[in-house]
């Protein structure tokens, strides 16, 4: 554990209740990165599936994190995390058991994939945002961003290690013991949130679910520093897809690589967001927060920008191509670990569910218009110029936290006054008002 700073080492020694719910969370990354590699490749390689059935095994896992993100929040602060956390990793555990119970006996469908598809994908919303609204509850203010480096260095590693175990297990042993694995993944996130016994939810009056839902969604949007974290995710996520998408025919057409090729290049920059997030809490003893948040912001773009620049070399492409990306995964993970140590710092307890919910509603609800504006530009004006496109706009809108009070903040603490300071009237009423 030498290679963790030292206020992780002391975070996962002295709190059992964190180091629990990590371990639970990185076994729940891990089943979820080798159960989202794997449907899709039981789709083409066993079902025979056309790209549109693949795409919608794809698709289901990720429309609920749009559809049931707000409903989630309203969950998680109604009731203990405990109960979340339990129930979502047994329903995952369960659709991945009954598949592979299905694949041993008579062979899997089509439509029992995609099912389990879709309810995976909803056990999903609701641990992620039942974990994410919990941390915050366990650990004091200077301890939320050593424990939310260890669960982006977890998420990188789980973003390499998942896939790749995933092919080599189905290679090794087949498609049912491999959903097995899987299975004993969530297991192992649901025996990690029944030891979580001593967190519970905020107390507060209830009200219908649709008003909380509106009412947690305003506090939110007036709320400035939460407002531009959740612009900042939104632009970011749907330049990073849109650039992904792109890559990929650029790569495939243009460049003449294979794709195991254009996928070690993309993995790679898991490598940086490795490096990113195990050096984020080391960067703040020198340097502001909000500094190293916007820093990690623009350098996501430059990353993806030195991609077509270097294409342009000649020699060395896939090389050079792989160091731009670990430039970007490096910046992603800056900007993500105080992106999520923010929102949990600067909301009142009872609103955390409610912020955490909206914001991933609006960061992660960019992603299929990204791959939709990917496709079309590279249609419209040939993958490589799309390629200069996608990268030049998103090194503008990177910038967009330089603009914003958060800048200025050196310290969590001091960002939760802020944001204390800085809400409208219409956020100092939500936040009287009964929360999500």
């Amino acid at each position: 554990m030498a290679i963790f700073d030292k206020d992780i080492r002391i975070l996962i020694a002295d709190n059992k209740d964190f180091r629990n719910i990590w371990l639970g969370e990185t076994s729940a990354h891990f089943g979820g990165q080798l159960t989202s590699f794997l449907l899709p490749l039981i789709a083409v390689t066993y079902l025979h599936a056309d790209g549109t059935g693949v795409g919608l095994v794809s698709a289901v896992q990720f429309v609920p994190v749009v559809v049931l993100s707000l409903i989630a929040g309203v969950m998680v602060d109604r009731y203990p995390p405990r109960r979340t956390l339990v129930t979502a990793s047994v329903a995952q555990g369960a659709a991945l058991a009954v598949l592979a119970a299905f694949q041993a006996a008579d062979g899997l469908n089509f439509g029992q994939l995609v099912v389990a598809a879709a309810v995976i994908g909803v056990a999903t919303v609701f641990y992620e945002v039942a974990y994410q609204s919990t941390l915050p509850r366990l650990l004091p203010l200077n301890s939320i961003a050593a424990a939310n480096g260890l669960h982006q260095a977890t998420y990188s590693v789980s973003t390499l290690a998942g896939p790749a175990a995933a092919g080599f297990l189905v290679g090794q042993l087949g498609v049912s013991p491999t959903l097995t694995v899987a299975a004993a993944c969530s297991a192992g996130a649901a025996v990690s949130g029944l030891l979580l016994r001593g967190v519970k939810a905020p107390e507060q009056p209830r009200e219908s679910a649709l008003k909380a839902i509106g009412s947690g969604l305003r506090y939110t949007w007036s709320l400035r520093p939460i407002r531009d974290l959740c612009v900042q995710a939104g632009l970011s996520n749907l330049h990073e897809k849109a650039f992904l998408t792109v890559f990929l025919v650029f790569a495939v057409r243009d460049l003449d690589m294979s794709g195991t090729t254009v996928g070690v290049i993309t993995g790679i920059g898991s490598v940086g967001a490795l490096i990113g997030s195990l050096c984020a809490t080391r960067l703040t003893r020198r340097w502001a927060v909000g500094g190293v948040l916007a820093l990690g912001a623009v350098l996501a773009a430059v990353g993806l920008l030195l991609v077509p620049a270097v294409s342009q070399v000649g020699g060395y492409v896939a090389v050079l191509a792989s160091v731009a990306m670990m430039v970007n995964g490096f910046g992603v993970a800056l900007f993500n670990v105080f992106a999520v140590s923010l929102r949990q710092a600067i909301p009142p307890e009872h609103q955390i569910g409610a912020v955490t919910a909206s914001y991933r509603l609006v960061a992660l609800g960019t992603l299929p218009l990204g791959a939709v504006v990917g496709g079309a530009l590279a249609d419209a004006l040939s993958p490589g110029r799309a390629l200069w496109a996608v990268g030049i706009s998103y090194l503008v809108v990177s910038f967009w936290l330089t603009f914003s009070p958060l800048r200025g903040a050196r310290t969590l603490e001091e960002a939760q006054k802020l944001g204390r300071t800085t809400d409208t009237p219409e956020s100092q009423d939500a936040d009287r008002s009964p929360s999500v």
